[in-house]
């Protein structure tokens, strides 16, 4: 079977000191695809000097001879595609393949490779399986089951959108399998050796006894992960234990600027724990951090994320893991046996709309949108920090969690995975073309008969959308009680990341009845609140609901 790789230069990072997981992703699968394929001959589509080049430099840095590499002109379809079965790209846009393959009467599949599913242009991208010639030999491989639950949703607010819009009943037709990435774990293996972990804890100033939460990736509180719930569970475990604890943080700041923001929620939060942020360019740690770390902790709560590939490479480094119920995390874990998860939860589907919306007109950026939508995600950190706990006061417990996590590391071997792509794709050979049209099924015609509300198809409601990536979604029964101090509500409001979104909540005196509320009841229902307020935007109330969990001003009982 003929496959071509349709390939996009990546490797230069945006800012110096800076590379984004897709990077990491696409750079890491081309690699392993040169290692692992079954192929005699490499087949790439390119449309630009610049990918020709990083193609062959990476080549020749994986010892790849030079006369197995094929590199054709993408932009030449009825010239270079038709001896290809297979076109594959290491992300989900598919350009203009797929009008190139009717305007070349060619027959090949064609399959993308989903990473982050979240903002406009990736709804775009997804429009065009939608709207372009596709069939069911075509597929987007998702690297969790949440990605492929959001693109489904996707798929499907498109099919309702033009059901309601002209009266045509499609659903797209194209595969959604999936696979997880792979991750190097013998490169994160190499660096985990007893001298390195000497150097580098002494390098941080901690001591053999001492215990440190390690966190690797991307600092942002907009596109990655809001800090707080590390932040009191690092400070909980330290009070709770009498250890000396450290959070770790490495990565980079986005923006750089925001650095100041996390050191002064930090000190607000942690007077016992020690809180460290360690570039990921620092000199002093060129093979990262990973022999310094006891515990890996890493509280995801933003939509941005569809796999996570540091929770995988702790395994491999041997730390237990304690990390959000959230997307493709959860997929590596089974909570109790081989790492904890920590619940999230989010408000219910329809509450996210005003959110969508200012995608629409750059009213906001896309990392705006993700902040603004993250405001509304709680990630429970009292159950992060009896975890925690549990694992510093028993170390047996520790190796046990790690060594049995590592039984899972051949499923991210990009030996095994590689193979498991050229299957994926010969199986989509086989495959029937049906006809584009088909039925809608009773999920769309409700949508259409009950709500006449037209949303764009490229700003879907993100509650909707990505419903599948928190452990559940705020309902009616949900029991809440107060549990911060009026001093504490004043100092958390004090720091911007904290309210950011105060615009899409209720307004700052129904805050203070809403709390009044709590303060005066043992728990309340999410019920009870909306009773206590019945003029407020019922969408901006769940928002705030939401808000106020992830905040820590309120708990879930």
């Amino acid at each position: 079977m003929t496959i071509a790789i349709h390939y996009t230069a990546v490797r230069t990072p945006q800012k110096p000191g800076q590379i984004y997981g897709i990077q990491i992703a696409i750079l890491d699968w081309l690699r392993a695809w040169l290692r692992h394929a079954r192929q005699e001959v490499f087949t790439f589509l390119v449309t630009d000097e610049a990918s020709q080049k990083e193609l062959l430099a990476i080549a020749a840095e994986e010892g790849i001879d030079p006369a197995r590499l094929k590199i054709l002109d993408g932009r030449f379809p009825r010239e270079n595609f038709g001896e290809i079965e297979t076109i594959f790209r290491p992300d989900p846009d598919p350009r203009d393949v797929l009008w190139q393959r009717a305007y070349a009467g060619a027959s090949f599949s064609f399959c993308g490779l989903a990473h982050a599913v979240s903002g406009l242009e990736t709804a775009q991208v997804l429009e065009q399986f939608c709207l372009a010639p596709t069939s069911a030999r075509d597929a987007i491989i998702c690297p969790s089951k949440a990605i492929a639950s959001a693109i489904r949703h996707y798929f499907e607010h498109s099919s309702a959108f033009m059901a309601q819009r002209f009266g045509v009943a499609y659903d797209c037709p194209v595969q959604l399998p999936v696979l997880p990435l792979g991750v190097d774990t013998a490169r994160i293996k190499a660096r985990v050796l007893p001298e390195r972990r000497a150097a580098q804890r002494a390098a941080l100033g901690v001591g053999a006894d001492d215990i440190v939460l390690l966190w690797v990736g991307r600092l942002s509180y907009a596109i990655k992960a809001h800090p707080l719930p590390m932040f009191r569970a690092a400070e909980e475990a330290a009070k709770r234990t009498g250890k000396n604890v450290h959070l770790v943080m490495q990565g980079y700041f986005v923006p750089q600027e925001s650095g100041a923001e996390f050191a002064a929620l930090a000190k607000d939060i942690c007077a016992t724990a020690k809180v460290h942020f360690i570039a990921a360019d620092d000199v002093r740690f060129p093979d990262g951090l990973w022999a310094a770390g006891d515990i890996f902790l890493s509280l995801v709560d933003n939509m941005q994320e569809s796999f996570g590939l540091t929770p995988i490479e702790a395994i491999a480094a041997g730390l237990p893991r304690v990390i959000s119920d959230w997307d493709g995390y959860r997929d590596s874990v089974t909570h109790g046996e081989d790492g904890f998860l920590v619940p999230t939860i989010q408000p219910p589907a329809g509450a996210g709309v005003d959110l969508a919306a200012t995608l629409l007109g750059n009213r906001e950026t896309y990392g705006g949108y993700l902040a603004l939508t993250a405001q509304c995600v709680a990630v429970d950190h009292a159950v992060a920090s009896d975890a925690i706990v549990k694992l510093i006061e028993e170390p047996a417990l520790r190796a046990r969690i790690a060594d049995k996590a590592k039984e899972r590391l051949p499923a991210y071997d990009w030996a095994r995975l590689i193979p498991a792509y050229e299957d994926l794709w010969a199986a989509q050979r086989e495959e029937k073309q049906p006809s584009c049209q088909t039925t809608l099924d009773a999920r769309h015609r409700e949508h259409n008969t009950k709500d006449n509300t037209i949303i764009h198809p490229h700003a879907p409601d993100p509650f909707t959308m990505y419903r599948a990536f928190p452990s559940e979604t705020l309902t009616p029964e949900t029991k809440i009680l107060l549990s911060a101090s009026m001093e504490e509500i004043q100092m958390l409001f004090r720091h911007k990341m904290n309210t950011l979104a105060a615009g899409f909540m209720i307004d700052g005196p129904s805050v203070q009845t809403l709390l009044n509320e709590l303060s005066v009841r043992k728990e309340a229902t999410v019920s009870d609140l909306f009773s206590a307020l019945p003029t407020c935007d019922k969408a901006a109330l769940w928002r705030t609901i939401g808000w106020l969990l992830k905040l820590g001003i309120t708990l879930r009982c």
